[in-house]
């Protein structure tokens, strides 16, 4: 073999030793799953159409679709909604919006209050008939 075929092998061994670093092919950056952040949402539960709505404690009784992580949570909702239609409850979950939606994917259940309402209006009700039951007492 004659020297400037060697020196061009040698050569061209070089440049793809070189290069080939930016030729392999890279590995996906593997991300590490998003942890889900659970804040507590209190409200009242109603039924429609099968899905469980929680109508939060505002003013505004924003409702929230729910969705469950633990099958037992949402079975556990529905038999207290058969047995006791007036409770209030403090979810863990976390919120999200899907075509102009609120959901909540629920974790689980903080607190249940049964017999008692959280919303304003609701006590404020309660409220005034109590007072026109003591006024009508009265006279």
């Amino acid at each position: 073999m004659n020297t400037n075929n060697l020196q061009r092998m040698l050569y061209c061994s070089l440049l793809i030793l070189f290069t080939s670093c930016f030729a392999y092919a890279a590995e996906p950056d593997v991300k590490a799953p998003t942890q889900v952040i659970y804040s507590l949402f209190s409200g009242t539960i109603t039924l429609d159409k099968n899905q469980l709505i929680l109508h939060h404690c505002t003013l505004g009784k924003d409702p929230y679709l729910l969705e469950f992580n633990h099958a037992q949570d949402e079975k556990r909702i529905r038999t207290l909604l058969q047995q006791e239609s007036n409770f209030w409850l403090n979810l863990r979950a976390s919120a999200y919006l899907k075509n102009e939606k609120r959901y909540l994917s629920v974790d689980g259940i903080a607190e249940i209050h049964p017999k008692e309402s959280c919303h304003l209006s609701k006590l404020l009700s309660d409220l005034n008939k109590s007072l026109n039951i003591k006024l009508t007492n009265r006279e």
